[in-house]
Formats: structure tokens, C-alpha cells, sequence
């Protein structure tokens, strides 16, 4: 099983701390964990969200999808909240689930019908019912979660080279779609066999 990721996260215009964050972690026997957050806001009080929601992540990463959103939760109240995503991959059996609330961004690079979608709410203050999203993957196929410093319309883009290695990948889209008035994070994912 390999798997290569690139990860970029840049700060509003002006700003030197970002209120975004990402987690990709590996976990028993074949597991992969990644999750991109964005605290609400920018500057140090969405950090201080965005990286309470990673230390829950972080913590247990194999644990239930619905648990660390439902832990993350429970840690940023009283805090500004964040909206966050989470991709677990199951290295073994080639599936991946997906878990989101608020505006994070999913796009994957596949011949699959890969669609993941977030319910509405903030983590913190409004959690939804939350779905969760199962589907098989090929190897070779890009997952790409983005926070929304990172216009949609990168969906549409049908110009960008996705074969370019993940870090690459994830600064090319960054530069392409990123947003000067928002924190941004791009995080890209490829397993290849």
C-alpha cells in the first residue's frame, strides 16, 4: 500500500497565523485518517478553534468518523467553532468513507463517481445529523479537500495536471483557486497501490 500526500496552508492577506489546519494520519492495521479544518473567522481565536479540533483528531484517529466530530464538537465550545471534513481510507479493501460539516471542500481526481458532500452546521455550535459516505476507489485516484480560502470553482477546472505529484498538485491548485481574503488549505491524497 502506498500513499503520497502534499499539503499547503496559507493565511488571509495580511494575516500571519491561519485559522486553518489539516491532520493526515495513519493508524492500525491499514487505516489513513485525513482532515481538513477551518476555524471560523481568521487570526488566533479560528486557530485556537481549528487546532482543538486537530488534537481530538490526532488523539484517535481510527475511531468512528461520527465519534471525533461528535469529540471535536464537544472541545470547541465556547470557542469561535470550525467547520471541518474527514476521509478514512481502509488501505486494505481500497474503500474510503467520508464525513463532513460546514464548507470544506472535496473533490477527487477518479474514473469513479466520487461525489462527497457536507451537511450544514458549525462544530461547536450546531452540529447536524451527520452522514456518512462510502464508496471504492482505484489506485491511482487524487482525493483533494480544500477550505473554502479555495474557490469551487476548482471543479470545474479541467486544465490542472493531476498527475503532477500531491505536494505539487496541492500548491498548483492553491495558486490557481486560492483566495487572497481567506485562509486557504489544500490537502491532496494519492494511493497508488
Amino acid at each position: 500500500m502506498a500513499v503520497s500526500w502534499g499539503a499547503v496552508v496559507r493565511p488571509k492577506a495580511g494575516q500571519t497565523v491561519s485559522g486553518d489546519t489539516y491532520v493526515v494520519a495513519s493508524f492500525e492495521p491499514a487505516g489513513l485518517l485525513v482532515c481538513v479544518i477551518d476555524g471560523l473567522g481568521g487570526g488566533a481565536e479560528a486557530a485556537h478553534a481549528a487546532l482543538a479540533a486537530a488534537e481530538v483528531v490526532r488523539a484517535r484517529p481510527g475511531d468512528d468518523q461520527a465519534m471525533l466530530l461528535q469529540r471535536a464538537h464537544g472541545a470547541l465550545h465556547g470557542t469561535r467553532g470550525a467547520v471541518m471534513s474527514l476521509l478514512t481510507f481502509n488501505l486494505q479493501l481500497r474503500s474510503v468513507s467520508y464525513m463532513g460539516v460546514g464548507n470544506i471542500g472535496a473533490h477527487v481526481y477518479s474514473a469513479l463517481p466520487i461525489k462527497p458532500i457536507s451537511k450544514n452546521g458549525i462544530i461547536g455550535y450546531k452540529l447536524p445529523s451527520l452522514l456518512k459516505l462510502s464508496y471504492s476507489y482505484n489506485f491511482g485516484d487524487t482525493f483533494v479537500l480544500y477550505s473554502d480560502g479555495v474557490s469551487s470553482r476548482l471543479n470545474l477546472d479541467t486544465t490542472i495536471d493531476t498527475t503532477l505529484p500531491p505536494q505539487r498538485l496541492a500548491e498548483r491548485i492553491l495558486h490557481l483557486h486560492g483566495k487572497d481574503n481567506d485562509d486557504a488549505t489544500v490537502v491532496a491524497v494519492r494511493i497508488t497501490e
